[in-house]
Formats: C-alpha cells, structure tokens, sequence
C-alpha cells in the first residue's frame, strides 16, 4: 500500500522520526504456547490457522497454499526476520504474525502487518501481544530507512471484523481508507460498447508481461494504497493457480506508428514490440471459494487505464468485454473490490455498470 506523493514540508530522515525497540523479544501470551520465528515448513499450519480464522473475519475467500508460498518466496520478506508463530501443546498453530517490509518505496514506505489468532483462542490478550510484537518488528525496519518519505505501518480488516479494528485503533491505528467489494449478475445484460479508435483488446500472455506491469504502475500511480509493482511480484502473481489469463484482456495501441490493428476479440498471436498496453482487466478463478458465494464467479483483480488514455470510455468497453468473457466461460457472477474514494471515479463506473456493492473493508495505518 501506498499514499500519494507529499507536497509538505520535507521531513528528516524516517530513521530520526522513528524511535525502535533496541531489542525484539517473542511473545509470551497465551497459555500452553511456544512463540518462535516462522520458516518456510510451517506454511501447512499457516494455512490451516488462516482457513479456520477466515471462515469468520472474510468469509467469502479463501486464503491459497501457492499465495502463501510465493509471499515467502518474495524478494523482500524474510519469514524468519519477519514474522512469528504460536503453537499449542499438539502443534497447532493458535496464532500467525507478520510484519512485511515494502519491495518498492516511491511515495511512502509502508510495513504491511498481517495478523491471524485461532477463533477459539481469543480473548486471551494473544491479538495484543501478537500486535505489540508485529509494531515493532516494524519500527525496526523504519527506523533503518533513509528516506524522508512518510513511513506508515498498516493493517486491514473486513467491516464484520470488530475486534480487530478496535484492536488497531486501541493502539493509535486510524481508519484511513474504506474499500467496497461489488458483484455483477452476469444473467443480466451486457452491453457490446465500441473500442476506441486505434485500440485493439488481445488477450494477456507473457509476450506482454513486462509491458502491462508497466501500464499497471503507471495507471495506479495516482491512486491510494499503490507502489510500483516489482518484476518479480508480477511474475509471482502470474503463477498463481487462479489467475486466469485467457480471460484477462489488455487494450494496446501501437506506439512506434500511432496506428493499430484491426479491433475486434482478443486473439493469441505474437505482436509488435512496438504495442504499447493503455489499459487492463485482469482476471482470478479459484472454483474452491464458488461454494462460499453460491455458485460459480470470477473475481476481477484489477481494472486500470494509463492516464493519458483516460476520457475515451475504455475502462467501460474492456469492462463490458470482460463481462462477456465470464459469462460465455460459464461463470454467474464477477466480484471485485474498489476504493471508495478513488481519483478516477471508479465506484460509480461500476455502479453504472449493474455492479451492486455487498461488503466493506478498511485499512487501518499509524503514520510517521
């Protein structure tokens, strides 16, 4: 997550604004449990503490084996530095912490903390505990920075979440920024909408990785909550079980002629390298969280123009042709989340594309 750029006064160093504990000790709450740093072998337990919390903080999704996997695999997160895990008496884990450092830090530097306690074992001072030592493992981190960007630590939950948020903000956190979650009835109609002239939609492949990370960090540039995308995290999020290229579709044009190719659907052929990506929709499918919802959806994970290529009514086609694209894949529904209060107006495009909103979530940050 990021801000966006800071017009103020600029301020010292965050290594001079931020005061760190000289040491990191474990935690000690909870009756009967063995707090000790995490490694990779414990992802299995991970996940079974995240699915059995999840059923009641998100209901709706489902945390994945492979996501956990390539977070650990991430340049910048060391699980044995970074996070910590609490275990009972029969090995399982009560409790899961993390506190992540950002991999690109253009605007703010921002630590993402993680959290996760077993159902049955709230209410023991775990979350608190486990919060104390997320802080400040995260404190350690600013305070080695260099920058005088402002430096944040932040955390989100769902609405329905309430202990949590008032967890965070028992402890300084403030509500900074609220995210809708909308679905779309792909039963209903769907508009054909016209591409604008000298686009062509194609369909995302590798061919165009390194091209539509780039469309994505300048899209999202002005947007809150958004740092530049690393290679590598872009790749990690291409092998991802879910994401489902054949149904996520890129809008090019062609920057070496100003021309494009003859619009229509997206097809699989190599193109010019000379075609530049002006916009997006990318698109997961996890059959598993089908069940939670009712039936068959996919979930659009992220909608983006490049801001010169804004005003054309773009983002509406490739949304249209997305939605398309789910229903004749058979899908019921498309979900997605959106910031309530993004520069572009996104909300009420979705709105006045039949999207409905059904849940809210927030994220929480403590500023430096």
């Amino acid at each position: 997550m990021s801000g966006t750029a800071d017009t103020g006064p600029e301020r010292p160093p965050l290594r001079d604004r931020v005061s760190a504990p000289p040491a990191l000790a474990l935690p000690s709450a909870g009756e009967g449990l063995t707090w000790r740093p995490v490694t990779a072998a414990d992802i299995g337990l991970i996940l079974a503490l995240k699915r059995d919390a999840g059923a009641i903080d998100h209901p709706h999704s489902l945390v994945t084996r492979d996501a956990l996997e390539e977070e650990f695999r991430s340049e910048s997160f060391r699980p044995e530095r970074d996070a910590v895990i609490a275990l009972d008496a029969s090995g399982r884990a009560v409790a899961y912490g993390s506190a992540a450092p950002p991999a690109t830090q253009e605007t703010v530097v921002c630590v993402d903390l993680d959290g996760t306690v077993a159902p049955d074992r709230r209410r023991e001072g775990i979350g608190t505990a486990l919060l104390a030592w997320q802080e400040a493992c995260g404190l350690r981190y600013l305070a080695t920075c260099e920058t005088t960007l402002p430096g944040w630590l932040a955390s989100g939950a769902q609405e329905r979440a309430t202990s949590a948020i008032r967890l965070l903000e028992q402890h300084g956190y403030e509500r900074a920024r609220w995210w809708w979650e909308l679905e779309r009835d792909l039963k209903a109609p769907i508009a054909a909408l016209p591409t604008a002239p000298g686009v062509r939609l194609v369909r995302y492949g590798p061919q165009w990785q390194e091209r539509a990370r780039a469309a994505t960090n300048e899209a999202f540039r002005d947007h809150w909550g958004s740092q530049p995308v690393t290679a590598a995290d872009w790749a990690a999020g291409d092998r991802l079980a879910a994401f489902r290229p054949d149904l996520s579709v890129l809008a090019v044009t062609s920057g070496a002629s100003g021309t494009a190719g003859a619009p229509g659907a997206p097809g699989a052929a190599d193109v010019s390298g000379a075609e530049r990506v002006v916009g997006f929709v990318f698109v997961d499918v996890a059959p598993d969280e089908w069940p939670l919802r009712g039936g068959p959806f996919g979930y659009l994970t992220m909608v983006g123009v490049r801001r010169e290529a804004r005003g054309q009514g773009l983002a509406r086609t490739l949304l249209a042709h997305t939605l398309r694209t789910l229903r004749e894949a058979g899908l019921d529904r498309a979900v997605l989340d959106v910031d309530a209060d993004s520069p572009t107006g996104a909300l009420g495009l979705y709105q006045s594309l039949d999207f409905t909103p059904t849940e809210r979530s927030v994220t929480l940050v403590k500023t430096f």
